[in-house]
């Protein structure tokens, strides 16, 4: 009866909610594994290996047939034809079993054709590749930017609900000096306290709802339940540690490792390829092609050749055939054509290439130049602070040695409030400005902590 009981309890038991707990590198890495459209873009490269392959296995006996047939033949007898000689005709009356079998093979001699194809086949893989590559670098920068956000968040929320605890505080500090009729404060005292409340209240419902949303966003990039919660091992939003590299180092990064210059290389090795190809294709093809064929019958009146199984007549018969051949395209302008497409595709690449890596660099500059201005606004910030602060605890004085100093304790919360949040904003842009950073070098963060070393 006991058992009865205990297996009862583990049905009733609740599943527990479970708490990932990542950092900014850890989140990244764990949420790159999951996305469902990195995946299939990830498998796109897979279909082209397919491809590469199967050009591979087209390159032996391109066409390889064999073919097999069984079935009722009729057999021969002997009869006399009008010339007065002796003949076999179709004797349907005996029927027999037949057997018959062809093999066809065709192995091209254009090897010059293969080894094009396979190049150009080769660097659309590696084309493929670049472009995947750089899509999750660019999901990098969204997942560090939720990330931080996150933290964004959590300070927020931190913020108002300690501004609002400061706050209520004062209130009930002012109503009890109201009630004991202390000099100097008034009804209208409490009544302009009560005025700045309404920044609080809002401050703290829209740092709540900002909390939930990347709750939600945090949670569909890890593939978590809806039990599931996510929080980051970093408690404070902090600036970054990296130490970025000199802007020199930066661009000579981003020449070597960009996926889009990459891709644009391996983009022109493909159309050369494609254009060496359709330019071969332009002659004739050669090739060398094998048959054999070989039916035999059982049908009436065979006894006398059933020993020799390559006897032949009327039905039963073996055949065959080695040779060599060539294939030309009569419709040459189709060929002509296509070698053009190819031809103009590669100049239009050419083109491109001259100013493709400029354009990168420049980005990467003006990325460069935004993130030493980001990090300098939050040292400015970081200064103000400090002096507001200072402010903050001169009114907070004041105001508990006379209550009716509302106006300078509300003014100076309100502005300790709004520059904490742009210094934790600012904070925030500069981390995400360094996210776009590594990203405009060319590098993911796990490339760029082993280059330059994790904080």
């Amino acid at each position: 009866m006991s058992f009865k009981w205990l297996f009862f309890f583990f049905l009733t038991i609740p599943v527990l909610a479970a708490e990932v707990r990542l950092d900014c590198p850890g989140f990244v890495t764990s949420a790159l594994r999951q996305d469902p459209i990195l995946a299939e873009t990830r498998f796109s490269t897979e279909i082209k290996k397919n491809k590469i392959d199967e050009l591979k296995a087209d390159a032996f006996l391109s066409r390889f047939e064999f073919n097999m047939l069984v079935g009722p033949a009729p057999g021969l007898k002997e009869s006399v034809d009008d010339w007065g000689d002796t003949v076999d005709t179709w004797d349907f009356t005996r029927m027999g079993p037949f057997f018959g079998t062809q093999v066809r093979a065709v192995q091209p001699l254009n090897y010059g054709q293969y080894v094009s194809g396979k190049k150009a086949a080769q660097a659309d893989l590696r084309q493929q590749e670049m472009n995947v590559l750089d899509k999750e670098n660019k999901k990098n920068v969204e997942l560090q930017t939720y990330y931080f956000n996150y933290l964004l968040a959590l300070e927020m929320t931190r913020l108002v609900q300690d501004a609002k605890r400061q706050m209520d505080k004062a209130y009930d500090q002012l109503e009890e000096a109201l009630d004991e009729d202390k000099p100097g404060v008034s009804q209208m005292d409490l009544l302009q306290l009560k005025s700045g409340m309404h920044v609080i209240e809002e401050g703290v419902i829209d740092a709540e709802i900002a909390l939930k949303q990347l709750q939600l966003a945090t949670r569909f990039s890890l593939g978590l339940n809806e039990s599931d919660t996510f929080f980051p091992l970093d408690t404070l939003l902090t600036v970054r540690s990296e130490a970025l590299p000199s802007l020199e180092e930066a661009k000579l990064t981003a020449i070597g490792s960009h996926p889009e210059l990459k891709r644009l290389n391996a983009g022109l090795e493909a159309r050369s390829h494609q254009m060496d190809l359709a330019q071969a294709k332009l002659g004739p093809e050669f090739f060398i092609m094998g048959e054999f064929s070989y039916t035999k019958s059982w049908a009436g009146n065979r006894q006398a050749i059933q020993k020799n199984a390559f006897a032949q007549d009327a039905v039963n018969h073996i055949s065959g055939a080695v040779g060599f051949g060539l294939r030309y395209r009569l419709n040459f302008w189709r060929t002509w054509e296509s070698f053009r497409t190819a031809r103009t595709e590669y100049r239009a690449l050419r083109l491109t290439e001259k100013y493709a890596s400029n354009g990168i660099l420049l980005r990467l500059e003006e990325q460069y130049l935004n993130t030493e201005a980001q990090l300098k606004k939050v040292e400015s910030l970081r200064s103000s602070l400090r002096a507001s602060e200072s402010i903050l605890k001169g009114a907070a004085i004041q105001y508990d040695l006379d209550p009716s100093q509302t106006g300078p304790l509300v003014s100076a919360y309100r502005d300790n409030i709004n520059l904490k949040k742009n210094y934790y904003y600012a904070v925030c842009k500069y981390n995400i400005a360094v996210a776009e950073l590594i990203y405009r070098m060319g590098l993911s963060l796990e490339q760029f902590h082993s280059k330059y070393g994790s904080p």
